[in-house]
């Protein structure tokens, strides 16, 4: 079980590192094809893995912010079977607006839930709560 709750936290890093660069070859590898994958950012649901890059990832955070770093504290991950995991974890942001250049952030909770393929995790579904802006 340490070594799921490993590469999980391992697949964390990935997400995060796929929102500061938003390059599909960090994006598309840690999602799960064998699922309905799922983002809920906001009051916005994007379905569907493409859909959440373009939409979202494109179209939200790359059109709004020059520069984007998703901070994670406190990251729990518990076991749902041995094939399914969900991970819980207080988040913030340190963005640079694309229009104003000015800074800003938001911090909330988020929720990822993960499924093993082929003996690798993969995300099914991430769920962000915003608490406020920073």
């Amino acid at each position: 079980m340490e070594k799921d709750i490993q590469e999980i936290l391992g697949v964390i890093e990935q997400y995060k590192t796929a929102i500061h660069t938003q390059e599909k070859e960090d994006f598309f590898p840690i999602w799960a094809e064998g699922c309905q994958t799922s983002l809920i950012s906001l009051a916005t649901c994007y379905s569907g893995t493409e859909s959440i890059y373009q939409d979202f990832l494109i179209g939200g955070i790359q059109k709004a912010y020059t520069s984007i770093e998703l901070i994670t504290e406190d990251v729990q991950v518990r076991m749902i079977s041995q094939d399914c995991a969900m991970a819980i974890f207080s988040y913030r942001t340190e963005c640079i607006r694309r229009e104003t250049g000015e800074p800003y952030g938001i911090a909330g909770l988020e929720t990822q839930i993960f499924k093993k393929e082929s003996g690798v995790w993969k995300l099914c579904h991430v769920h962000y709560a915003v608490a406020k802006p920073t």
